[in-house]
């Protein structure tokens, strides 16, 4: 009983996102079961198994089940974040379009003196809108280093005859947050809040200590205090409505920041404390979950994929797009006829898990042209 008990409580009541370690006395069945859980989300520390085997009398060690994704680094050794270049101005949606029109016939845009004039902005909103572009895979440097062009996801969203050029439906909103928070290179904050973050719950100062331990662990250049607290006081108000006695000097944020739409941070009222918001979110098309898991089983190289991995690992549409269990599980049942075929849901022996009969960029981009199909504008 003492696997199914851990497991009871790791999964069905969240533990997976405090719990630092475990310790379970149990048959092999049972601990096995409590085991596949908590290494499926990759963030427990220490897992000791006292495992009696009554046949022979002997205590046994547990060996790791040799399907498990684990000890992958997330951020590479050339990885270098980036806690600033947003000017502590949000994401607003009519800069994406703009710095796209722009860069397309100027590609040496930004560093022009004159940026702020052909952009119709303020000086300080110039570097403001070249930061959002590039962490939203908009924009991105040319190979020679003479300027910015736009990406071919850029090209695709935001052309005049693109699928959302002026970024007003929610498949476009989930998907600037997707491409913020499950890409280590984009903004380390977004990542770290969504994919690494214990509790779901924290404060700015909280938060702040945990990310200058991250940059520590890594070795990385430590930002100053100001310069961590500033990029996550950007990250909450980028998904979060100002209370009404900051409506007044916030009102541009309020009304033009899309990610708001999302409801993924919520403050709690009469607190300094954030929430992290996990539930159906009933307008994430299913096109853009598969999409996700593809993204997921390109970066692995593997055919397969677990229900564990995709809920709770780093960059996985459970933990980016805050999708519960059963709230993922719904999505995966009508997975074959989303993917037209290219992969399959599976559950046999309680082994659940996703394949893919097929990968590649011509199935990511039919995957988004049907997420932008199939959801309707607000």
């Amino acid at each position: 009983m003492g696997g199914l008990v851990a497991r009871y409580a790791l999964e069905a009541h969240g533990g997976w996102e405090w719990c630092r370690a475990l310790v379970t006395f149990g048959t092999p069945c049972g601990a096995v079961s409590a085991w596949d859980s908590v290494t499926a989300v990759t963030v427990i520390d220490c897992v000791v198994f006292i495992s009696v085997v009554y046949k022979i009398g002997a205590v046994v060690p547990m060996r790791r089940p040799h399907y498990i994704i684990e000890d992958v680094p997330v951020f590479s050794s050339s990885y270098t974040p980036t806690f600033s270049g947003h000017e502590t101005f949000v994401l607003r949606s009519t800069w994406l379009k703009k710095g796209y029109d722009v860069i397309s016939a100027y590609p040496d845009l930004f560093s022009q003196p004159d940026a702020y004039v052909q952009l119709g902005v303020g000086k300080n909103m110039v570097q403001s809108i070249r930061y959002w572009g590039r962490v939203c895979g908009m924009f991105a440097k040319k190979p020679d280093g003479t300027g910015y062009e736009p990406t071919p996801l850029g090209h695709w969203l935001l052309d005049n005859n693109g699928a959302d050029p002026f970024l007003v439906s929610p498949a476009s909103w989930w998907l600037l947050h997707w491409q913020l928070a499950a890409r280590p290179e984009a903004a380390v904050t977004w990542f770290y809040t969504f994919n690494m973050l214990r509790g779901g719950e924290f404060t700015i100062t909280q938060l702040g200590m945990h990310l200058q331990s991250l940059a520590a662990e890594h070795n990385w250049r430590t930002p100053s205090g100001t310069t961590i607290t500033r990029d996550i006081d950007c990250m909450v108000r980028c998904y979060t409505r100002p209370s009404p006695q900051h409506l007044a000097t916030a009102v541009e944020d309020a009304l033009l920041c899309p990610l708001q739409e999302l409801g993924l941070i919520q403050a709690l009222p009469g607190q300094r404390i954030y929430r992290l918001a996990s539930g159906l979110q009933p307008a994430l098309p299913d096109a853009l979950v598969a999409y996700a898991m593809h993204a997921m089983i390109q970066a692995s190289d593997r055919k397969t994929i677990s229900f564990r991995q995709l809920a709770y690992l780093p960059c996985s549409p459970g933990r980016v797009f805050r999708l519960d269990e059963d709230a993922l599980l719904q999505r995966l049942y009508p997975l074959e006829e989303i993917t037209t075929g290219a992969a399959f849901y599976t559950d046999q022996a309680g082994i659940r898990q996703v394949s893919w009969r097929k990968t590649g960029p011509d199935v990511a981009r039919s995957l988004l042209e049907q997420a932008f199909a199939q959801e309707t504008t607000r």
